[in-house]
Parts: structure tokens; sequence; C-alpha cells
């Protein structure tokens, strides 16, 4: 089986929350309102922060 990587993981989910926000905004829903999106961008948001902090891990490493 595949390793997905976490930038793939990345568009997934951003694809996912793309989606979501589109749906939302054809109801006339806000997007701060509709908790479905909320989660999803926390989900996004916490995969920036894994990947930044990986790419930190690397720079260190290189530094060394």
């Amino acid at each position: 089986m595949k390793k997905v990587s976490l930038n793939e993981k990345l568009e997934k989910e951003k694809e996912k929350l793309n989606r979501l926000a589109d749906e939302a905004l054809k109801n006339g829903i806000p997007l701060t309102q509709d908790e479905a999106v909320m989660a999803q961008s926390r989900k996004v948001d916490a995969l920036v922060v894994k990947i930044q902090k990986e790419k930190g891990r690397h720079r260190e490493k290189k530094q060394e």
C-alpha cells in the first residue's frame, strides 16, 4: 500500500474544504456558521502546521 505524503493529504483535504464552502455559499450559509466547513478548515490548518514543523526539522538537520 502506497504511503500518502502530507502534501497529497493536504491537497485532498483542501479540495474537500472548497466543496463544503461552495455548498454552504450556495445555500446562503455564512462559512463561519457552517460547522462542517469550520471542522474541515481546522483539519487543513492542522496539516499545514504539521508540514511546517516537518520542514523546520529538515532545515535543522541540514544546518548540523
